[in-house]
């Protein structure tokens, strides 16, 4: 029988949030850490720990009985390791979730946050009773998961699901890890902002002021702003087109698209699915949803807690 509480930590860039989940829902927060205010690994995983220790002392109504912690970089979800962080410095080949194990008693998960955010989505959220899913989030960057034959899917390095490192151009700008003209390089927060002031410069067209971001960026779109309608065309435009591609090769019923560039909601998904259905064909698409996500910035949270459920479930 499953157990039916557990911990989550979603560890992100800027914040790391900590909180108690039962049933996919999160039932206790505790304050958030400030990611950047420790240097290094241990300081954070000491403040980890003494939280993870506090939000079960608050509720002992409530007894956890697994940690899941999701990581944004590469990780080792067998072996419990971080191999390295992205924009967080310090964190190279930590024993991450024997370190949490050992110091709080509980069993721990560990996964990347953007597989983290699939698994809530398929378990708990937009992609329920599907079994093969696509799950990509727009943000700062793009990040990826994938759920085939109702398992997640983790790759032999642990690493599948990275679409925002799929080439949208052989020949374009380099990405992170060196693959030319990667997705993430023309759709993540800042480069849609740096294509805007192109677009608006091309245009001879005033710009709103301030910051372009993608939520200035929206909301220019919504008012009829003719240059803002046309970047959010572009958008959908490399969105679907790389989707289209993993729809041949992955054959999903459901493709979740989650982020803060998601928001834009009715500006991308018509343009999302128009591509897919251009591209593909027909027996590919007929039975297929494109959906938003739907547990928002909880998902990371929800999802490493009920990896850490069913891990636990599955050695009883």
């Amino acid at each position: 029988m499953p157990i039916p509480t557990a911990i989550g930590i979603d560890f992100g860039g800027t914040s790391v949030k900590i909180g108690l989940v039962h049933e996919g829902r999160i039932v206790a927060r505790r304050p958030p850490l400030v990611t950047q205010s420790y240097a290094g690994s241990e300081p954070l995983i000491a403040a980890m720990v003494a939280e993870v220790h506090a939000l079960r002392s608050e509720h002992p109504d409530r007894p956890a009985f697994a940690l899941g912690v999701g990581m944004p970089g590469f990780v080792d979800s067998v072996g419990g390791v971080v191999h390295n962080l992205t924009n967080v410095a310090g964190w190279h080949e930590v024993p991450l979730a024997t370190l949490l194990t050992s110091r709080t008693g509980l069993p721990t998960v560990l996964e990347n946050d953007a597989k983290a955010m699939t698994y809530a989505e398929w378990k708990h959220g937009a992609a329920r009773g599907r079994s093969h899913v696509i799950c990509i989030t727009l943000g700062t960057g793009v990040g990826g998961g994938l759920i085939l034959g109702g398992r997640l899917h983790r790759g032999a390095a642990f690493a599948a699901g990275e679409v925002g490192q799929m080439s949208l151009d052989p020949l374009g700008e380099p990405g992170n890890y060196g693959n030319l003209g990667a997705l993430e390089k023309y759709v993540g927060n800042q480069q849609i902002s740096e294509r805007a002031l192109e677009l608006y410069a091309a245009a001879l067209h005033p710009a709103p002021e301030g910051e372009l971001s993608p939520l200035v960026l929206e909301q220019a779109a919504r008012r009829g702003d003719p240059v803002a309608l046309r970047l959010w065309a572009e958008v959908a435009s490399r969105v679907g087109f790389m989707l289209s591609n993993l729809v041949w090769l992955l054959n999903p019923d459901a493709i979740v698209i989650g982020g803060g560039v998601a928001k834009a909601g009715d500006l991308i998904f018509p343009g999302i699915t128009h591509e897919i259905r251009t591209r593909c064909a027909e027996l590919l698409w007929s039975n297929l949803i494109v959906v938003p996500a739907k547990l928002g910035n909880d998902a990371g949270l929800i999802g490493a807690a009920s990896l850490g459920i069913d891990a636990l479930a599955a050695r009883r």
